[in-house]
C-alpha cells in the first residue's frame, strides 16, 4: 500500500507544481503587459503635457490665421447689421 500512496502523492506534486509554475508564468504576463501600460501612458501623458504647457519662455499665439479672419468677418458683420438697424430705426423717425 505504500509504494502507491506515494506514488499518488508525487503525481499530486508534480500536477500542483506545473498548476504553479503556469499561474506563475500568467501573472508574470499580466504584471508585464501593466507595465507596459503604465509606460505608455506616462509617454502620452508626458507629450500632452509638453503641448499644453510648453516652454514658458516662447508665446503661442492663441488664435489661428484663419481664426483672426473669421473672427475679423464676424465683427464686420455684426457692426454692419448694428447700423443697419441704426439707420432703420432714425428713417423711421
Amino acid at each position: 500500500m505504500e509504494p502507491q500512496v506515494s506514488t499518488v502523492l508525487k503525481i499530486q506534486r508534480l500536477r500542483t507544481r506545473g498548476e504553479n509554475i503556469m499561474t506563475n508564468k500568467i501573472n508574470l504576463v499580466i504584471n508585464l503587459s501593466i507595465l507596459a501600460l503604465l509606460i505608455y501612458l506616462s509617454v502620452a501623458v508626458k507629450q500632452l503635457q509638453d503641448k499644453v504647457f510648453p516652454d514658458p519662455n516662447i508665446m503661442i499665439p492663441l488664435i489661428s490665421q484663419d481664426s483672426k479672419t473669421e473672427l475679423e468677418m464676424n465683427i464686420r458683420e455684426f457692426l454692419n447689421r448694428a447700423i443697419e438697424k441704426a439707420l432703420n430705426e432714425t428713417e423711421k423717425e
